[in-house]
């Protein structure tokens, strides 16, 4: 008869400085069997709740290029998809004190390896921890940026936002693209592929923002909604023409997750093409990646309206969405929703449910008594 046990053998926590990631490290890259160690994300479900609108699933409608009577609209050279993604209240949160809750959202994540090892959690706890942690910080820079109206160069400009090691996690210094190729991609991506959906990157060609955060338990099903909403957008895919498959240009960051990059590609999208256009992909021969929309995912900016009952075309309708949504969007702006009080709970000890609270006093004891990592380890009963 096996039975598990935890053994724990060295580890060191930075003090004052981090150091940068090469490689991935025996933290990042070990796990645990137990499940009983969950994550709560209960004040990040709340920032989000109130912060994202929830467009739904596209139609792949396309925006007319002339407004409705009474109507004015910015300008928006991707008409396709225009209408689509989920959109975050960037205008509102940049002047209320919501924009300092990402960024004390994103200190207790950071902060969560020094309760728990990462390698004392199973494998979905994981990703869903990166995944979280990702976008929290990637808010938080888009905060800080905004107002800005497209993202292309703030993506991937000299001075790139996703390049700056500004996230600290056990002893090592992190980047966003640290976050999702050298970890989550890496550790994750080779097997499971669908975990490129839940890297929204601000912009509306990217992979949608979830109104939640990701959970240990439901990470998987929560990545295939992503997938599934993309492909069958305007954004993620289109057919024209004699069945020429064309996709967004997001694809080609994620390269590196197949090992037959055009052939796997192509059936990952056959595999969640939906409908009528199903049979035109699976008969494409080959596909082109030109789709894109740099635009900020924001409420306004893109797809202003200016006193126009009359207007019923989808973008017209976002700013009916936030006025019949208060209590979710521009009534957060009084930050009243999330108390101080909260936030610091969340920071000292929310971050783990009550029950898992002696179970991590029994680690953390065995940690610091033997300074090590967590590895898991079957052992015959007759070794004990």
């Amino acid at each position: 008869m096996l039975k598990q046990f935890l053994l724990v053998s060295a580890i060191c926590f930075a003090t004052q400085t981090s150091a940068k990631l090469d490689t991935l490290p025996e933290e990042f890259s070990d796990f645990s069997l137990d499940r009983d160690i969950t994550i709560s994300y209960d004040d990040l479900d709340m920032l989000l709740d109130m912060t994202v609108i929830d467009l739904g699933r596209s139609d792949r409608r396309f925006r007319k290029s002339k407004a409705n009577i009474g109507t004015r609209m910015r300008a928006h050279k991707n008409n396709d998809t225009a209408l689509e993604a989920n959109r975050f209240f960037y205008e509102e949160v940049t002047t209320s004190k919501l924009k300092e809750g990402f960024h004390k959202v994103r200190v207790s994540l950071e902060k969560v390896p020094d309760q728990v090892p990462l390698n004392a959690l199973v494998l979905d706890e994981q990703l869903a921890y990166w995944l979280n942690l990702y976008t929290t910080a990637l808010l938080e820079k888009l905060i800080e940026h905004y107002p800005v109206i497209d993202t292309q160069e703030l993506l991937f400009g000299e001075q790139s936002i996703l390049d700056e090691e500004f996230i600290h996690v056990a002893g090592y210094q992190l980047s966003l693209n640290d976050i999702q190729h050298n970890i989550v991609f890496k550790k994750f991506g080779k097997n499971k592929p669908i975990v490129m959906y839940g890297f929204h990157q601000g912009n509306i060609g990217s992979p949608n923002l979830r109104k939640e955060a990701y959970k240990g338990s439901e990470v998987y099903h929560q990545l295939v909604e992503n997938g599934e909403e993309f492909v069958n957008s305007n954004r993620g895919m289109q057919v024209r023409g004699n069945n020429k498959l064309y996709l967004s240009l997001y694809y080609k960051q994620v390269e590196a997750l197949f090992d037959d990059y055009e052939n796997q590609l192509k059936n990952h999208i056959e595999d969640y093409t939906e409908g009528d256009l199903k049979n035109s992909v699976e008969l494409a021969d080959n596909f082109q990646l030109s789709i894109d929309d740099w635009g900020i995912n924001d409420l306004y900016r893109t797809e202003r309206t200016f006193g126009a009952s009359t207007a019923t075309n989808r973008a017209a309708l976002l700013n009916a969405v936030a006025s019949a949504s208060g209590d979710v969007g521009v009534g957060a702006v009084n930050s009243s929703y999330i108390s101080d009080a909260f936030m610091e709970r969340t920071v000292e000890f929310g971050r783990f449910p009550p029950e898992v609270w002696e179970k991590l006093k029994q680690l953390n004891t065995k940690r610091k008594e033997n300074r090590g990592s967590v590895k898991i380890k079957d052992l015959d009963a007759n070794q004990e």
